[in-house]
C-alpha cells in the first residue's frame, strides 16, 4: 500500500493576500477558487503537492489566534527552490520580508543541508524557503 499527502489546508484571515503571496511570490499555480460554507477557498498546486486556502468563515476573522509556534500541529510549510539568493532578490523586489524569528538565511547544522529562509507570511506564519539538500553520496 503507498500512501501519499494530497494536500495541506491553510486556513488565513487575509485571503487575497495569502493568494498572491501563494501564486505570485512562490510560483503556485491556481487550480480553482470558489465560494464554500460560508467562506472563500482555492486550490492551489506547487509541484507535486496541493493547497487548500481557506479564508476564515463570514464574520469570524476575529477569531483566529496570531500565529505561533508554541501550539501542537504544524508549525510551517517548507518550499524548495535552486537558488536561495536568486529567489530572495526577487522576492525581496515583491515586498517579501524575512520572519522576524529568523531574520538572516542560515545553514543548519546538518550533514548536506541547504541553505534556509523564513519568510514572513501573510498571517504573521514561518515560510519556509530552502535549497535542495546536498547529496553527500556523490562524490
Amino acid at each position: 500500500m503507498t500512501v501519499r499527502l494530497h494536500h495541506v489546508a491553510v486556513q488565513t484571515a487575509h485571503f487575497d493576500q495569502s493568494l498572491r503571496f501563494y501564486t505570485e511570490l512562490l510560483g503556485a499555480e491556481l487550480l480553482t477558487r470558489r465560494p464554500f460554507k460560508h467562506r472563500e477557498m482555492a486550490w492551489l498546486k506547487v509541484g507535486e503537492v496541493r493547497l487548500e486556502l481557506f479564508s476564515t468563515r463570514s464574520g469570524e476573522t476575529d477569531l483566529l489566534q496570531t500565529w505561533t509556534d508554541h501550539i501542537p500541529g504544524p508549525v510551517h510549510l517548507a518550499f524548495e527552490v535552486d537558488d536561495l539568493n536568486a529567489f530572495l532578490d526577487r522576492a525581496q523586489k515583491l515586498g517579501a520580508r524575512l520572519h522576524p524569528s529568523h531574520p538572516e538565511p542560515f545553514t543548519p547544522p546538518v550533514p548536506g543541508a541547504g541553505r534556509i529562509a523564513y519568510l514572513l507570511g501573510p498571517d504573521g506564519e514561518e515560510v519556509e524557503v530552502r535549497e535542495s539538500e546536498i547529496d553527500l553520496t556523490r562524490s
